[in-house]
């Protein structure tokens, strides 16, 4: 078993107020919060690929076969997606 040590008094402060001595809970949080960390769910792709990907993408808009949202549109699904996260 390793032993973290948090040399902030910001976050120190932040945890005593929080959890007090429920370790049990910020235990889990941390877990869940480093499982979350380490990967979004998404499955990893190369440099080469997002190249090809954005290439695509900018090669649609250019040949008019990208659909386009009005700036409505984009923040109600940009906030929609924000509020999933």
């Amino acid at each position: 078993m390793l032993t973290l040590q948090v040399d902030n008094p910001e976050i120190e402060n932040f945890i005593d107020k929080h959890y007090g001595v429920d370790m049990q809970s910020l235990l889990q949080d941390f877990a869940a919060f480093v499982k979350v960390s380490l990967s979004d769910g998404y499955p990893s792709i190369s440099a080469t690929e997002a190249k090809q990907r954005v290439a695509k993408a900018l090669e649609e808009i250019e040949q008019g076969k990208a659909t386009m949202l009005s700036q409505e549109a984009y923040d109600n699904e940009m906030q929609i997606f924000m509020k999933s996260l």
